[in-house]
């Protein structure tokens, strides 16, 4: 029996929860012990794909899995998974999770920002910047859980992945609450092969991948692969600004990420092995794009694809310096009895300095750093017994991760005077409506109109008496706009007698002669340090938010498959996890009170806390599966899984004060699947699931009271979600198999009140959404030919834009058409091959159709700079690739 592969992308069997964690692990155990005494049958499968023919001659490939712990045919695992195999990396051209996401079901994923990245499984989906919470969907690769920032790992000879759908918590516990992800690479062997790719396309991308992979001993081998993957950007960046001197000012869109793995494997003897393997990661490329839709912006933010742009963001990058070894033991016992040992160290540095206002306009400039610098030990043993009725797997895993994370907040000093500048409208504004209430006796629009005349409201009274003042400021560094402010609070006299000129009247002119004088003595006049003149103008202003954290998670599991008989089989286990974080938050002063002694922040209060929680749960999954005959297969299920806790770096808490970490996640699942092969020719699999999320860990931007600007937090909301996936391929001819993925989705959502991004208050609502059309059609053709085999790849895309549908949109949002289109991208690939298998060439192309359209908005600054932006997709792309064999 080989368990060389551990569970990656298939549909777990849900288990129910039984009891005490004691008396079901031993009963689990027991059961499994059990399994050598029922039968010494023991099966043993070393391959992990098969071909079934059919009764017309058709072959289906039959990939096998290990999605439960276990080598299983993916037609006979009674879980919903989604498979990609190393021949459709290759057809599609992809080197990521969001080149293949199209081709399963219910599964998304964002990588606009590397190191942010998102998994969505379901239309579940919680990326999030900050360290102290997890995603809800679980990625692993080699065995081994990946965090937030490590997840996003290039492809490079890989095996294949899978995406499991619905809770997995019992086999794969930590954060698998809503599915998981399993990337899995090629082992090495005792062949000796290897191979050169190269490939070239649009916006000059430049593509170089290789791997060896050798025998040093009659059972030592060593294989070793490396991919590095150029391309520059779609949209120029044409700001200059003085600080960018010395720094690369990258185009939107630029790429630059290099990975290599070495892997060494050992036959210790017949049925030992042991294998180590370090992976690297390089990422360092242009930081994620910001394409201004505000009137500041190039083009007065109308033309999100015009050609230029300018993004004056300093010292801007995203990159990864990412390093893993893994170490695998894996022994078999005996024929039925098997284990295998697997201890991992990540550690990686990443750096997010990113443009938030989309513009080159000095007063609005903003821009965030998310610095991470973080490792993770995970280690899992697994015990594996399988018999000719029971199939049983049972462990315990544990990781420790320390983390390490400064969030950036840059400010011009420019860009503080325009909030200082809105800070002094404000309180002028309020004193001019305080004089006309006092003087006509209060400030209902009834009182209004009976001094000013019917329809004559309050407010319009003060803004008319404000206007009247030459207010308000725009900014007050502008010499006019700052003399009649200065006027309005009644110091215009005062100045002008200091400077010896009795009863004039303050004006611009007098302003300019002053320089910062008038600012430094209304200023002290005040008390207001942060209110100082323009010689201050292009430095920079920072606050930041430093966290350090260390989580603790561990689990025991039990999972036994008993074979009720030859088709029938019911699965049971059992999983308790427990999570420990410690976390802190430590936000000095800015930086800039080293220059301007006094000044305070103006975006973070000053803290230095620290908060420690702890979360458990016992979840569990049983299922139950049917083998009809030998081509239809049926399974139900019912599943449990957790996600736990955490904290918001962005939003210190004290637990003196009664504050609360974020609520842990809570899913519940029953699913009902089919897989089967239908009139010989027609593969399908479908499945039906209601879904119940509590406590959905949702990131919105929002801005709370008195505060400045609008920040990444965390609310809690649950959701009911229910769908039908369906994956069917059909085998026309020898020669033609055709496929279309495609789900549909319903989701109501009990979201609580909170401040939006303009810092408005949103009622709790209950919102229902359908994910409507959306699908992925294929076509595979292999004619025939004597000059070698030829191979035709095409997909389509589709889907429904539900934009408009979300709670937070807001109104400017649904007035840009690229931002509410639907989602339609036609790709291709023709490849031949040499009939030794020798070389290959390829030309290929993405969005042929060259639809355009905008992928997100972000309003992190709409709020005090009345700016946003949006991040576009690229166009059309072609290219071609060369590989060579040997």
């Amino acid at each position: 029996m080989n368990h060389s592969q551990t569970p990656a992308h298939v549909v777990y069997r849900p288990s129910q929860l039984f009891g005490p964690l004691k008396t079901l692990l031993a009963k689990s155990i027991a059961l499994a012990v059990s399994c050598s005494i029922l039968s010494s049958s023991a099966f043993s499968q070393d391959s992990y794909s098969q071909d079934t023919n059919t009764d017309d001659g058709f072959k289906f490939e039959v990939i096998e899995v290990t999605s439960q712990k276990r080598v299983q045919n993916v037609m006979q695992v009674p879980i919903t998974v989604g498979i990609i195999n190393a021949d459709l990396l290759e057809e599609s051209s992809s080197i990521g999770l969001a080149d293949v996401d199209k081709f399963i079901p219910g599964f998304d994923f964002s990588d606009a920002n590397v190191t942010q990245a998102g998994v969505k499984i379901r239309g579940v989906s919680s990326p999030n910047i900050s360290v102290g919470g997890d995603p809800s969907a679980a990625t692993f690769y080699d065995d081994v859980y990946m965090p937030r920032a490590a997840q996003n790992v290039v492809f490079s000879d890989i095996e294949r992945v899978e995406v499991l759908k619905g809770p997995q918590g019992t086999l794969f516990g930590r954060n698998a609450a809503t599915g998981v992800v399993s990337i899995i690479p090629k082992k090495p062997s005792d062949d000796t092969e290897g191979f050169g790719k190269f490939s070239w396309g649009t916006d000059n991308l430049q593509r170089y991948e290789g791997m060896a992979n050798v025998a040093l001993s009659n059972n030592l081998y060593l294989r070793v692969n490396g991919l590095v993957s150029l391309q520059d950007g779609i949209v120029q960046n044409t700001a200059k600004p003085e600080w960018n001197k010395n720094n690369k000012i990258w185009d939107l869109g630029d790429k630059n990420h290099k990975a290599a793995r070495i892997a060494l494997l050992w036959d210790i003897s017949t049925g030992t092995e042991f294998q180590l393997s370090l992976d690297l990661d390089d990422l360092n490329q242009a930081p994620p794009m910001a394409i201004g839709l505000s009137a500041y912006a190039s083009h007065g933010g109308t033309q999100p694809f015009a050609s230029y742009t300018e993004n004056d963001v300093r010292k801007g990058v995203e990159s990864r310096d990412m390093y893993g070894v893994t170490a695998k033991f894996i022994h078999e016992f005996d024929d039925n009895w098997s284990m295998k040992y697997v201890a991992s160290v990540r550690d990686w540095q990443t750096v997010n300095r990113e443009d938030e206002d989309g513009t080159a306009d000095i007063t609005r400039y903003f821009d965030t750093s998310n610095n991470e610098d973080s490792d993770i030990f995970y280690t899992e043993l697994q015990f594996n017994c399988v018999s000719a009725r029971v199939s049983a797997v049972t462990g315990f895993s544990y990781s420790k991760e320390n983390v390490t994370q400064t969030s950036e907040l840059n400010i011009t000093t420019d860009a503080v005077a325009r909030i200082v500048t809105q800070d002094l409208n404000n309180e002028i504004r309020g004193g001019v409506a305080q004089q006309i209430a006092a003087a006509i006796g209060g400030t209902s629009d009834e009182i209004t109109q009976a001094v000013f005349g019917p329809g004559v409201t309050f407010d319009a009274v003060v803004d008319s008496q404000f206007s009247e003042l030459g207010l308000p400021m725009d900014h007050l560094w502008n010499p006019g706009e700052w003399a009649s402010a200065l006027n309005a609070l009644g110091y215009g006299s005062t100045i002008t007698a200091a400077l010896g000129m009795p009863g004039a009247d303050l004006n611009d002119g007098l302003v300019l002669l002053a320089g910062d004088a008038i600012y430094e003595v209304v200023s002290q006049t005040l008390g207001v340090p942060e209110i100082f003149g323009p010689s201050h103008s292009g430095q920079f202003w920072q606050e930041s938010v430093n966290n350090t954290g260390t989580f603790t998670n561990w689990g025991a599991f039990a999972d036994v498959d008993f074979a009720i008989n030859d088709k029938w089989h019911v699965i049971a286990g059992l999983r308790y996890s427990n999570d420990e974080k410690d976390f802190a938050w430590y936000i000095p002063e800015t930086s800039y009170a080293a220059v301007r002694p006094g000044v305070s922040n103006q975006l973070f209060p000053q803290v230095d806390i620290s908060a420690t929680d702890s979360w458990s749960k016992v979840t569990g999954r049983l299922v139950t599966n049917y083998q009809i005959n030998d081509d239809n297969f049926v399974f139900a299920s019912y599943s449990t899984g957790y996600k736990s806790g955490g904290f918001d770096s962005l939003t210190p808490i004290s637990q003196a004060d009664g504050q609360e970490a974020f609520a842990p996640e809570d899913v519940a699942n029953f699913e009902l699947g089919y897989k089967g092969i239908l009139s010989d020719s027609f593969i399908t699999n479908i499945s039906y699931y209601q879904m119940e999320l509590d406590n959905f860990q949702v990131a919105v931007e929002s801005k709370q009271p008195g505060s400045t600007t609008a920040v990444s937090t965390i609310i809690n909301e649950n959701r009911s979600i229910n769908g039908i996936e369906i994956d069917a391929k059909w085998n026309v001819s020898d020669a033609i198999t055709v496929g279309i993925v495609t789900d549909f989705r319903n989701t109501d959502a009990d979201r609580p009140s909170f401040y939006n991004a303009e810092g408005e208050l949103l009622d709790a609502t209950s919102t229902s959404s359908d994910n409507d059309t959306n699908y992925t059609a294929t076509l595979d053709w292999f004619p025939d030919s004597k000059y070698g085999a030829i191979n035709v790849h095409i997909d389509y895309v589709f889907v429904e834009n539900t934009n408009a549908q979300r709670s937070d949109i807001l109104p400017f949002q649904l007035a840009i058409p690229e931002y509410l289109s639907d989602r339609k991208n036609l790709s291709a690939r023709i490849s031949l091959s040499t009939n030794d298998d020798s070389m290959e060439m390829a030309f290929w192309g993405r969005n042929l159709l060259n639809e355009r359209y905008i992928e997100g908005i972000s309003n992190l600054t709409r709020a005090f700079f009345g700016t946003s932006f949006a991040r576009i997709n690229r166009g059309r792309e072609i290219g071609m690739d060369f590989k060579y064999n040997f």
